[in-house]
């Protein structure tokens, strides 16, 4: 029977083992394949298996170790291996439970074939990642360092992370302390390796590598988006610069995907800090990075979703005008009623100014409370009794908000109050609304809204919703002359 290479599997079993996803076992039949020589790569495959301090079922359990454990092994039986394990201590373990690799270059590369298949599959990733890690020292050992190896070890590992712990310890996994409790990150120490070997190499056979190893080093210093705005500004030129250079489809689909949010995160500071036309040349920067990421890979959906995350920040820039201070007014006989949001940011106010005669009265809605208006969509009803805008209540959310100027109350989103379609819109990661303005007697509303979640939908739906009860009086697609008619 032939061995693949010298790892003592029969190629049929290992092909059979790897389609069906188990672990991988090397039970070695008694008398039709040497011992493996001392000094060997032992590693464990189940997700637990036990240290014995005899070669025997029943021998006392030393450890149990978990799954990806690299032992030395120290001697070999038919049944049993005597390995030296972390600690360090020896004991016996079970030959089945382990996938053994001998010294020499064949075996070394049969790692990298077996850690590329197992890498593949969530119950083998730790196992795959641990075989990595020691065929890449194999190879610095040999003075045959190889960047794609290197950044195959950093690509498992990173799925290693995202499977969740216990993570084993050589991986070069670290876990901090945040506000949303303890999170788990790679240091990116493989891409690294990579990009400097790399650097010595600008062969074009090398591109894609050095690609993935650069995309790679940007999640690793970048492992969640950025919160402050310095970071998150420089997160943001550093994906989309990527986006300008690669070529690897699965890179670009990657990077597009943290572009967007970085960029949607990025306008919203934008527009907090009344930097409107930042907000534009950020518009155009995406869009112009989905259409090359739509170029590069037609049939994926990455960079349409890319340009419609630009299409967002173009919604989010309004009119161009500043978030606040903003006005609109109506004037009704005597009476004409001014409405202001104004204020500081994170202390924003909605201040309404009647005019009637001579007299002139201000008041403070203390309950409505604006967060972040998009520039140019207040709104007041021609009866001047209420008020609407549109909120960037998150970085791909753009919601519809009204309130009565009769009483102070806190502003209310319509979709809370609307049941069918705008209720329904609110759940999908990204919503753009915008107004198109209250019926002449201001009891209706008529809103537009797009929403999705991976690409928007061939057309917006029109809204018309009551304004006392904020109840859908009529939504459509397709029938405007209705839409118009319940305006008038």
């Amino acid at each position: 029977m032939k061995e693949f290479a010298r790892i003592f599997v029969p190629r049929f079993a290992l092909a059979i083992l790897l389609s069906l996803g188990f672990a991988l076992s090397c039970a070695v039949a008694h008398g039709e394949v040497p011992m493996e020589p001392a000094g060997s790569d032992v590693f464990v495959t189940p997700r637990e298996a036990l240290l014995r301090e005899k070669a025997s079922p029943r021998g006392r359990i030393l450890a149990k170790l978990p799954q990806g454990t690299r032992l030395k092994l120290v001697d070999a039986r038919d049944r049993y291996l005597k390995v030296e394990a972390p600690g360090p201590s020896e004991g016996w373990i079970a030959r089945e439970v382990t996938v053994v690799f001998v010294p020499g270059e064949a075996a070394t590369q049969d790692m990298v074939v077996v850690g590329r298949s197992f890498g593949k599959t969530d119950a083998n990733r730790r196992l795959a990642a641990c075989i990595l890690l020691r065929a890449s020292e194999r190879l610095r050992e040999a003075k045959t360092p190889d960047p794609d190896v290197e950044v195959l070890l950093g690509e498992t590992v990173e799925g290693v992370v995202a499977a969740g712990a216990p993570y084993p310890a050589a991986l070069c996994i670290v876990e901090q302390p945040g506000p949303a409790g303890t999170h788990a990150r790679y240091d990116g120490a493989a891409f690294r390796r990579a990009a400097e070997m790399l650097s010595r190499d600008t062969g074009a056979q090398s591109a894609r590598t050095r690609e993935r190893a650069a995309a790679g080093l940007l999640r690793a210093q970048y492992p969640e988006r950025a919160t402050a705005f310095q970071p998150l500004l420089q997160e943001t030129a550093a994906w989309i610069q990527l986006l300008g250079t690669s070529e690897d489809p699965d890179v670009l689909a990657a990077s597009a995907e943290r572009a967007g949010t970085a960029s949607l995160a990025l306008g919203r500071f934008y527009l907090a800090l009344g930097k409107t036309e930042e907000i534009g040349k950020l518009r155009d920067r995406l869009y112009a990075a989905g259409l090359r990421v739509r170029t590069i890979s037609p049939e994926r959906i990455d960079g349409k979703r890319l340009a419609s995350r630009a299409a967002v920040l173009g919604a989010m820039r309004g009119n161009g005008t500043p978030a606040f201070p903003q006005e609109a007014s109506v004037n009704g006989g005597s009476r004409q009623r001014l409405v202001r949001i104004d204020g500081k940011l994170g202390a924003l106010q909605l201040v309404v100014e009647t005019q009637a005669g001579a007299t002139r009265d201000v008041q403070v809605r203390k309950a409505t409370i604006p967060i972040l208006p998009v520039p140019g969509s207040l709104r007041v009803s021609p009866d001047g009794r209420s008020v609407a805008w549109i909120e960037v209540s998150a970085p791909a959310r753009l919601v519809p908000v009204m309130t009565s100027l009769d009483r102070d109350e806190e502003a209310r989103e319509i979709a809370f109050l609307s049941t069918g379609r705008p209720l329904r819109d609110r759940e999908l990661a990204h919503v753009v609304s915008s107004l198109s303005g209250f019926s002449k007697d201001g009891q209706r509303l008529g809103l537009v809204i797009e929403a999705w979640n991976d690409t928007p939908g061939p057309a917006p739906r029109y809204s018309v919703v009551s304004v006392a009860t904020g109840e859908l009086l009529f939504e459509t697609s397709e029938d405007m002359k209705g839409y118009q008619r319940l305006l008038r």
